[in-house]
């Protein structure tokens, strides 16, 4: 993702909030592929996350997370909050939110798209709903 906004940087001639929507829709447009080419591995994550996380509640857990899935789940937000707060920095903007709240919204949007696609295949949907992704994180950003 990183590439792509690069790539789309190197060819803005705008900045502030619309030079964020491109390159959020740019790092967005990059991931999609990636996913699209390895349902099989998606679904296995999936499917191994689950498994983990039904072993531990049914351990009678006390609203304890699972520290391996727990820890899975902050590196991925890490990733997503680099993203993030490139794309704010390469358009002159910045968060007014914390960057990790938006980015824990980031990874419930997309891992509920991915999940729906797995079990519809309709691309479509997808793509709506990154767009309104990009839509609704561009409301929580401001020119810097």
């Amino acid at each position: 993702m990183r590439e792509a906004v690069d790539h789309a940087d190197a060819v803005l001639d705008i900045t502030g909030l619309r030079a964020l929507r491109v390159l959020l829709h740019a790092g967005t447009s990059a991931y999609w592929p990636l996913v699209k080419s390895t349902p099989v591995q998606q679904i296995h994550a999936y499917s191994k996350t689950v498994q983990s996380l039904c072993r531990h509640w049914d351990s009678g857990s006390d609203y304890a997370p699972d520290p391996v899935i727990s820890e899975r789940q902050r590196a991925q937000q890490r990733d997503v909050i680099e993203w993030l707060e490139l794309c704010a920095a390469r358009s002159g903007t910045r968060w007014i939110e914390p960057v990790e709240s938006v980015a824990s919204y980031v990874m419930m949007v997309v891992q509920g798209s991915v999940l729906r696609w797995l079990a519809d295949c309709d691309d479509e949907v997808v793509l709506v709903a990154f767009d309104d992704l990009v839509s609704n994180l561009v409301t929580r950003a401001v020119d810097a």
